[in-house]
Parts: C-alpha cells; structure tokens; sequence
C-alpha cells in the first residue's frame, strides 16, 4: 500500500541530505526532521536519530501532543517529539523544523551564548533578533520545552533557536526553508568565531537593521526585473 503525504516524505529526505551533503551535521550525523501536514495539527518526522540512508518509510505521522498517529518511532525520537511541536504551537505559520548538531552554532550552544546578528545574511533571511539561547534541560523534556517557547517568545524576529550543551533548532515555512535556516545559522556562527580572531564580530546597528530589511522587502516586492 503506498505510504500517505508521499512528496512531504521526499522534500524532507530531499533537504536532510542535502544539510548532510552541505556539511551542515556533526560527523555522527545524528538529528532529525519534522513537516507539518497541511491544514493540520499533525507532523511527519523522522523516526531515527541518523539522516544516513532515510527513506519515506522512516518518518512517522504524529500529533502536536505527540501521540504516534501512523507508522513505528525509536526511543531515541520519541524523546524528541515535543521540541518540535512546540515550534509548531509558538509558530502557527512553521511549516518544518530541522533540529541538528552543526558544528559552529552548536559550539555557541556549548558556550551557552546567543548568536548576535552581525551578518547580513541574518537579516535577509528574518533573523534580525540573531539567534536566542535556550536553557539546558534533558532532551524533549518539559523544562527543555519550556525553555525552548521562552526563546521563541523573547525572539520574534528568528527562524532558530540554539539549544543550550545539545545544539540547533531551525525552522520555516517549508522543508527547504527550514534547511536554510540551518545552513544560515552554521555559516554566521563559523564566521562570528572566526571573528574572535580579529577582535570579534560587531552587531548591526539597530537603525541599519531597519534599512536593510525595507531595502530587502523593496526589491522583493518589485519582483523579477526583465529587459
């Protein structure tokens, strides 16, 4: 029998190898991978805890409350079941969410620092509040969710959240999105520590922010330009 939402199953193992080609993984390349099911409270996520060889099969249909509706999950998921969810219920418009241990962001993680929007790529990719911290709790935990819906809250402006001793959280409209969110995240990250070198990375200034983002939305809105 064909398996149910069979082009959401493939955008995500699209995307996750495509973070794994990227080398967006730490070297055991351990994460997982959640889409929403359109006009619904369920998601699809991965039900192993390694992006290596996943298949349609290795995702299962969940509720928002982490009940398994379809399909079997390994213990190690189903630790992780409600990280996800919570995206979805503190962000109704998130269409997938992407949890990694990419090496640069989860070294800030490490450090139990936020990561500041000094790179423009930030800001073009609406995450000009950078990336917040959450407080360590035990993986999926409900102090762990709490922590994360903390961040997400006091940072309105992100499609990320670090994860403090553990690692990366990245979200957006679709599995694409949500992959760049990551990507984006692991190159400021690496630049940012690069920057230490020289003194250390500086913040855009709150009003260049503002100019940024309306040049961003200016051009965006004109659309493709043809001669």
């Amino acid at each position: 029998m064909a398996l149910k939402h069979a082009e959401l199953r493939q955008a995500v193992i699209d995307n996750a190898n495509f973070l794994v080609r990227m080398g967006a993984f730490s070297m055991s390349h351990h994460g997982n991978f959640s889409v929403r099911v359109p006009n619904t409270d369920t998601i699809l996520l991965t039900a192993s805890s390694s992006f290596d060889s996943l298949k349609p099969e290795n995702l299962a249909l969940l509720d928002l409350d982490g009940k398994l509706v379809e399909g079997e999950i390994n213990p190690t998921n189903a630790e992780i079941v409600h990280m996800h969810a919570i995206v979805y219920k503190e962000r109704p418009e998130t269409g997938a969410v992407v949890h990694t241990h990419s090496t640069y962001a989860t070294s800030f993680a490490l450090a139990s620092k936020a990561l500041g929007c000094s790179s423009e790529a930030l800001v073009r990719n609406e995450m000009t509040g950078g990336v917040p911290l959450a407080k360590y709790g035990p993986r999926g935990s409900k102090e762990s969710v709490n922590y994360i819906a903390d961040a997400l809250r006091s940072t309105k402006n992100t499609k990320c959240v670090l994860l403090e001793n553990h690692g990366v959280l990245a979200f957006g409209a679709n599995p694409t999105a949500a992959a760049r969110a990551n990507l984006i995240v692991e190159e400021a990250a690496q630049m940012a520590i690069f920057a230490e070198v020289l003194g250390g990375a500086k913040l855009i200034p709150p009003e260049l922010l503002k100019a940024t983002v309306g040049r961003r939305d200016e051009f965006a809105k004109a659309g493709v330009q043809r001669a």
